[in-house]
């Protein structure tokens, strides 16, 4: 037996008593940007992180080559309404890091007998990467420390937001994570500038671009 692959309970695999397998396997993924409005400008965008991994493919279920095509649709369709994430195995490995879900199915009954058993069909199947939530961080004595430290330190000044919306990270850098927005017009005081973000204090940040924002020191 060759096994090609596996999602879930569902393998794929060629013997000499099964062959099940897929065919046009598509992978498309993308990257988040946020546009910014300038007035009088061309817009600013602002790079908010990787996109999800979309997968796409055909399976070919067909009773002559000993498949049960109801049997494993109902596999399918299991795993799409529990909402089950199973990493999708190519060979021995991972075709990505993370799991992916069901998201769409849509099955094609190709040829039914004079009884009406179900001889082949094909399914074609959107899958979406599931990226599982982190352990959130319990606020501890440290943590309210730092928050009394900043509140007690002096403010390099105030900014004023002159764009659409800005986000409001946990960390100096577009690949931390966004925790908010500050909105045009809005102030907002900072207390220091490190790799190019103003510090807003309790562990928040936002960028230091004059494209987004004024800064008013004192």
């Amino acid at each position: 037996m060759a096994k090609i692959g596996s999602f879930g309970d569902v393998i794929f695999e060629v013997s000499q008593k099964k062959i099940l397998t897929f065919k046009e396997l598509e992978m498309k993924s993308s990257a988040k940007w946020d546009e910014h409005s300038i007035h009088r400008n061309k817009a600013k965008l602002e790079f908010d992180g990787p996109g999800l991994i979309d997968l796409n493919y055909t399976i070919l279920l067909r009773a002559e080559q000993g498949i049960n095509p109801m049997k494993e649709i109902a596999k399918l369709e299991r795993i799409k309404n529990k909402g089950e994430a199973h990493l999708f195995i190519l060979g021995q490995k991972p075709l990505a890091p993370n799991k992916f879900v069901i998201v769409d199915t849509s099955v094609d009954l190709k040829n039914i007998d004079q009884k009406g058993n179900i001889l082949s069909a094909e399914v074609t199947l959107s899958l979406k990467e599931y990226v599982e939530s982190k352990s959130t961080v319990k606020k501890t004595t440290t943590n309210t420390q730092k928050k009394a430290a900043t509140s007690n330190k002096k403010s390099l000044g105030t900014i004023t937001i002159t764009v659409k919306s800005v986000h409001i990270r946990n960390g100096p850098g577009v690949n931390n994570k966004v925790l908010g927005y500050a909105t045009n017009g809005q102030k907002l005081t900072v207390y220091e500038v490190k790799n190019d973000w103003y510090s807003l204090g309790g562990g928040k940040y936002i960028t230091a671009s004059s494209s987004y924002s004024t800064l008013k020191k004192g």
